[in-house]
């Protein structure tokens, strides 16, 4: 499964690129290619690791802080990275920047 996430990371960027190209049908397809990764994924059980709100080292990488106004210091401020898990088990952390404090 963890080989799977890079694929997943691919099919992430390739939508948010191809959304600024006349290209509907492309992004339409990898639009379908992620969507239906993700399902399978989803029905082993895998989910993504929630962002929003204070960071967890259990769950969370920081890979820097920078000041942000209007979040709260130890808050997430922007997801480098998606982290995902199967049950418990974090197979990859979310790698993100934190609001300093």
């Amino acid at each position: 499964v963890v080989k799977l996430l890079p694929v997943l990371d691919d099919l992430v960027r390739a939508l948010e690129a191809a959304e600024h190209h006349e290209e509907a049908k492309v992004l339409e397809g990898v639009r379908m290619t992620k969507d239906a990764l993700a399902g399978v994924l989803a029905s082993e059980g895998v989910e993504e690791i929630p962002t929003d709100g204070a960071f967890d080292p259990h769950v969370h990488e920081a890979l820097m802080t920078q000041p942000a106004e209007g979040v709260e210091p130890g808050h997430v401020v922007h997801v480098i990275q998606r982290g995902y898990r199967l049950g418990d088990v974090v197979l990859r952390p979310a790698r993100v920047i934190v609001a300093e404090g």
